[in-house]
Parts: structure tokens; C-alpha cells; sequence
């Protein structure tokens, strides 16, 4: 049995993360293989092109910023810049298909209830995409974070069937009841888009709910497994079609965000259009920066396995428009990946979420299929979703063939903290590097404890890690 004062200790130690210390590398994986693209050679072109980090969140995230953390580091660990030097440029929304003006929702249903009931429900469950620009120090480039927030369309369902549920089994979590029983519209400080999934009364009636279960139990269950990890399995169900339509939407509007335009809010049109049919390369770069299920989410985009789902409203549209709102957002996915030439991962559930995707290489029942038959691996298999990204970037110095054409290979620089509960080695893809790289984002109680929300969590402000992405010596 613990002592009063070593349970004091693990309370403190699971509120509050702790020291970064110098990343190790995997052992059974190519650490030393070199990282040939970071963030400051990009921003360091001679042609002064702008520079996109594509962010996207992971798991247990409430409402928009998640970016600010990446943010603010890069200003106050690598004193590249003032905090308050981010431009806040504003936010775009998809607009098409089941998120098109008026649209009823999707009829999706968990136990037999809809998960959005009204249009309005519906509205406020929109995914957005934040843009945020800056003139580092040192760099005459433009850096723009294009942060995509997800978030809104997980939150009926974790408010409605966890959070409610959990309130009188474990007990109550009085922070994420007001979460979810608070609305607000998108304001101009981008604090995101919320909406009282549950009433105030019942909100108020849960909170007073006594607690049953332990508090450091109680803490974790309510947040990082029922708020958190929730969002895995939503993500790979079939919500994760609608997640994808909005995604592939928001990266055409990131796509043509102009950090250069002449207006107050920079959100000028850019022409990538004429850009993709003419193979530039020289004209933007993108780097992907991916927290936990967030890099999941992003290759997803990529896969059209299924056909994208059909909202009532979209499907009286005629066949020529669907058609030429599909080709755009093909185009876009591919200009930002083959403009895109290094992906750092923070913490992922890569491993894990592939037992959802698990090979049939024949046929069960009376009579076994031939070899010959055996079924192609599913495009919506991670591997086969990363390769597409590879065969992009040699696809363009195919077409280009011209010196200064981006490397063939693209590289994912995965980082894991040993004792971060929710992250897994990634596995060698082909056409792409893989660099798995272990890092230390909380402090260790004499390596018997490490707070598993500072071990998942701290990824964007370890120093170690920055250093490698803007490569710092």
C-alpha cells in the first residue's frame, strides 16, 4: 500500500507534466538514417516561397488551438519569434456534399438514437481549418500553421453516450459537462465551435453526482480513455468517411490561402490549380505535423475505397457537379502531398488501428479460393494509403525532370515517448523512409512513473524535438 505522501506525489505527478530531456533513438529501427528536410531549410529557399505546416490534433482535444503549443514554442524554446507575432487569419469551413448550406445530417445512428438531430446540430458539428501566419527571425519566407480542427464532429456522441453516462459510474467530470452543455458561436479569437449537446439542467444534475470510482482512476477513465481514446475508435468506424470529406474540403481551402495577400486577413485565392497542371515545385512547401490519431486522420484522406457519403440535398445534385467537386479535392490532396516531402508524427496508434484492417487472402466456407483469387490489399490500409504519398512525389519529378525537383523518397520522422501510453512504433512503408525516434516528454518518479497526459502531450514544446525539426544543433 502506498504511503499518504507517495499517493500525494502520484496526484501531482498526474496533474503536471515535467523536463524534456534529450530525444534517444529507437534501437530496432533506422535512427541514423539521415532527416533530409526541416522546417528552416524550407523557410531558407531562395525563392522566399511560403512555408504550410499542415496540423492535425489527435485525441482528447477540446475546442480550436491545439496548434499553440507548437506555436508558442517555436517563439519561446527556439526564440525564433514573439508569441505575439502569430497572425490569426481566420478560419474556412467545407461547404459541399453532406456539408453543404442547409443540409440535413447524416443519419447516423449510435444504439438506435441519431447523433445529429437538426440542421442546427448539424451546423455546429462542422470540422474548420485556423490559419495562423509568421515571419520568423532570421527568414524572409512566410510560416503559416493551417491548423485543422476535427473536433466538433466527435462531440455530440462522447457528450451524449460517455460523458453523461460516465457521470453516475464513476462520477462526474464538471469540466467536460460545462463543455458540453455550453454553446458559442465561431468567434474572431478562433475559440471553436461548441454547442449544448447536453441541457444546462441536465448538466447541472449530473455534476452533483457523487463520485464512485478512485480519483487518480476517476481522472484517467473520464479523460484520456472516455474523452481521449473514444476518438480512435470513432475515427476508424464509419464516421471516419464523413471525417475525410471534410478534411479533403478544408485542405482545398488551405490549399488556396494566400499568406501573401494584400488584405487585412491574408486570406487572399491562391492559384494552386495552374500550379498542379504545370508541376511547379517552387511555389509553396508543406510539412505535416500530426499529433496521435491525427495522423491516421490525414492519410485518410486519401482513401476513396468507399464513395464519400451522400447527403440527402447533395444527392438531387447533378452527376457533372459531384464529379467536378470530387476532381478538385483529388487535385488538392495531391498538390499538398507532392509538395509535402517529410511528415513528423507526435505519438500515433498506427499499429493498433491497423487490427481494424486486417488482410482476407481467401475465402471461408465449403470450398477454399484458389491462390489465384486471393483479395488485394484494401487501399484503405495504412501502407497502401502511405505509398500513395510516394509514388506522388516521384510521380512530380517524373513530370518535372528538372534539377532542384524534390527527392523521390518522402520521410516520416515518428516520435515516441516509451512510457506514452497511447503511441507505437511505426512500421517500414515502402516508398516512403520511416525514422522512428524515442523521446522523454515528462519526468520519470525513479522510473517507476511518468504522467501519462505529459508523456502524450508534451511532444510540441520538448526542445529536443524542435531542435531536430528546425535543425538546431
Amino acid at each position: 500500500m502506498p504511503t499518504r505522501r507517495q499517493f500525494s506525489a502520484l496526484v501531482f505527478l498526474l496533474a503536471f507534466g515535467g523536463a524534456a530531456t534529450e530525444p534517444a533513438p529507437a534501437q530496432d529501427d533506422q535512427a541514423s538514417a539521415k532527416i533530409p528536410e526541416s522546417i528552416s531549410r524550407a523557410l531558407s529557399s531562395s525563392d522566399h516561397r511560403p512555408v504550410h505546416i499542415v496540423y492535425v490534433h489527435g485525441i482528447n482535444q477540446i475546442g480550436a488551438g491545439d496548434s499553440s503549443t507548437l506555436r508558442n514554442a517555436i517563439c519561446g524554446k527556439l526564440h525564433l519569434c514573439n508569441k505575439k507575432d502569430w497572425k490569426y487569419a481566420g478560419s474556412d469551413f467545407p461547404g459541399k456534399g453532406e456539408f453543404a448550406p442547409d443540409s440535413d445530417p447524416p443519419k447516423l445512428k449510435y444504439l438506435g438514437n441519431d447523433i445529429w438531430k437538426t440542421r442546427d446540430e448539424w451546423w455546429h458539428a462542422a470540422p474548420f481549418v485556423a490559419h495562423y501566419v509568421i515571419r520568423l527571425k532570421g527568414y524572409s519566407s512566410p510560416l503559416v500553421v493551417d491548423e485543422i480542427n476535427w473536433w466538433p464532429l466527435v462531440l455530440a456522441l462522447k457528450c451524449e453516450y460517455v460523458v453523461s453516462s460516465e457521470a453516475s459510474l464513476a462520477g462526474p467530470n464538471k469540466g467536460l459537462l460545462q463543455v458540453c452543455s455550453r454553446k458559442s458561436s465561431q468567434d474572431p479569437d478562433n475559440i471553436g465551435r461548441f454547442y449544448p449537446w447536453l441541457s444546462e439542467t441536465v448538466a447541472d444534475r449530473l455534476a452533483k453526482m457523487p463520485a464512485h470510482a478512485v480519483l487518480i482512476n476517476r481522472n484517467l477513465k473520464n479523460g484520456l480513455e472516455d474523452w481521449g481514446f473514444s476518438d480512435a475508435f470513432i475515427g476508424v468506424g464509419p464516421l471516419a468517411g464523413i471525417i475525410r470529406d471534410g478534411l479533403r474540403q478544408l485542405m482545398v481551402e488551405s490549399a488556396s490561402f494566400d499568406p501573401n495577400g494584400a488584405d487585412d486577413s491574408a486570406r487572399m485565392r491562391y492559384d494552386w490549380k495552374s500550379r498542379l497542371a504545370s508541376g511547379n515545385t517552387t511555389d509553396q512547401t508543406f510539412i505535416g505535423v500530426t499529433h496521435s490519431l491525427g495522423s491516421y486522420l490525414l492519410f485518410n484522406t486519401f482513401n476513396l475505397e468507399n464513395p464519400p457519403f451522400k447527403a440527402a440535398a447533395e444527392l438531387s445534385q447533378p452527376a457533372e457537379l459531384l464529379q467536378s467537386e470530387q476532381a478538385q479535392e483529388d487535385g488538392a490532396i495531391q498538390y499538398f502531398f507532392e509538395r509535402m516531402s517529410i511528415i513528423y508524427f507526435f505519438a500515433n496508434q498506427l499499429s493498433l488501428l491497423e487490427f481494424t484492417n486486417l488482410e482476407l487472402t481467401g475465402i471461408t466456407g465449403e470450398a477454399a479460393a484458389p491462390a489465384t483469387a486471393a483479395a488485394a490489399p484494401s487501399p484503405r490500409r495504412f501502407n497502401a494509403l502511405v505509398s500513395r504519398w510516394g509514388q506522388y512525389r516521384q510521380g512530380l519529378q517524373r513530370r518535372t525532370n528538372v534539377a532542384g525537383a524534390p527527392p523521390t523518397s518522402a520521410q516520416i520522422v515518428a516520435w515516441n515517448d516509451p512510457s506514452d501510453l497511447l503511441t507505437w512504433l511505426v512500421p517500414q512503408v515502402a516508398g516512403v523512409q520511416v525514422v522512428n525516434l524515442q523521446v522523454r516528454n515528462a519526468i520519470h518518479w525513479f522510473w517507476v512513473f511518468e504522467s501519462p497526459l505529459g508523456a502524450h502531450d508534451n511532444y510540441a514544446q520538448n526542445k529536443a524535438v524542435l531542435h531536430v525539426m528546425f535543425a538546431k544543433q
